[in-house]
């Protein structure tokens, strides 16, 4: 049987970026080069597969196919080449490749938020949910860097050591209340970047402060000069979102301030639903600390799009990748696991075929051309 040539610019990239992953199995017992293994684990998972044994069932199935591209003079590995690698090598290296992909951060948001890896716990051993923290930025559909909470710890210890990883010059961090802290804010404007601090119930002096000014401005039915307001409306899969921004940069009433680095203005983001036509609308209103002058605008962009790294990637690896029902429980593999999905995950919005990611993946695992129109999609 023919098999067209997998485009081997972008290809021969990867498997190169591969290549150069310090591989810690001993090299007399090696059959299968840790590059052959990856490319391998990132096709199957590209073509639908969720674990070790599709792995091992696509390399099987499908090995005159891969062997246009690869040596594999031992074959085809089995699942339990996979599981070791995957095991063995350290994430970071393989975050590297992910991260590689990634653009200049200079005038790009940067999303951050955490996704628990649930099937990493298990209470019979104790063992601890791997949670992860991610860097988002959704015009590139992949995360600028990834790190793990230390186990019986929180994002607050992790958000430091991920913003010390990136280049954020010119780039705007949102991030929600958790990582809402006095020195992170210093740490991100340090690094010459803005950002947009959720302020909830976590800092109680705080919130009602910046919630007395505008609830008191909107009984008294103030319009202020200094506050600058915005309304949209959205009419989306049967309800009626309606969203009233409004910012301030006249910080005269926030006598403590100064306790946050960079801080020019303070927003309320008011937002209602109308899900039927019956019954009052349900209305939440937030609060945000915001290192930049009061642009509307800029705050409704940066506010709408902080929900991508929900929407366009957990969401994503829980409903079409199964990630929260994957059973892999160690750390190492784990990561690695989720970092191939976000690997696939950006590969598969590279195509401009206008079908879903979940009909994407069940296409390449039944037409090799159109798999190999995707690879052609890979970043070089």
């Amino acid at each position: 049987m023919t098999h067209s040539l997998p485009p081997q610019g972008t290809l021969e990239a990867l498997r190169a970026k591969f290549a150069q992953i310090h591989d810690p199995r001993q090299a007399g017992k090696v059959r299968h080069r840790i590059d052959e293994v990856l490319i391998i684990a990132f096709c199957s998972t590209l073509c639908d597969g969720e674990s070790y044994l599709d792995m091992g069932d696509f390399a099987q199935s499908q090995l005159s196919w891969l062997q246009s591209f690869l040596p594999l003079k031992h074959g085809a590995p089995s699942h339990d080449v996979f599981r070791n690698v995957l095991m063995a090598i350290q994430p970071q290296a393989l975050l590297e490749v992910l991260t590689g992909w990634c653009g200049d951060l200079e005038g790009r948001h940067i999303a951050i938020d955490g996704k628990a890896l649930r099937g990493t716990h298990n209470a019979e051993t104790g063992r601890h949910l791997v949670h992860l923290l991610r860097a988002w930025v959704d015009d590139y559909h992949l995360s600028a860097g990834q790190i793990t909470c230390h186990e019986k710890s929180n994002e607050i210890e992790a958000i430091p050591r991920l913003l010390e990883s990136l280049q954020l010059k010119g780039a705007t961090v949102t991030i929600d209340a958790m990582g809402t802290q006095a020195h992170i804010a210093e740490q991100i404007t340090g690094a010459g970047a803005d950002y947009v601090l959720a302020l909830k119930a976590n800092h109680p002096t705080a919130h009602e402060t910046v919630r007395k000014h505008f609830t008191e401005a909107e009984r008294l039915d103030l319009s202020p000069s200094h506050h600058r307001k915005s309304v949209t409306l959205e009419l989306s899969h049967g309800r009626c979102e309606r969203r009233e921004y409004t910012i301030t940069e006249e910080l005269d009433w926030y006598h403590k301030s100064w306790k946050w680095a960079g801080l020019q203005s303070v927003a309320q983001v008011r937002r209602q639903v109308q899900r039927s036509h019956d019954g009052p609308p349900l209305e939440e209103v937030h609060y945000f600390l915001c290192s930049f002058k009061a642009d509307v605008e800029r705050l409704a962009k940066l506010v709408r799009g902080h929900w991508s790294v929900e929407n366009r990637c957990h969401w994503v690896l829980d409903v079409t990748f199964n990630e929260d029902h994957c059973q892999v429980r160690d750390r190492n593999a784990a990561h690695n696991l989720t970092i191939l999905r976000e690997m696939v995950i950006t590969t598969l919005h590279r195509h401009p075929a206008k079908v879903s990611l979940r009909r994407k993946r069940k296409i390449a695992t039944m037409d090799p051309a159109f798999r190999l129109q995707m690879l052609g999609l890979l970043h070089a």
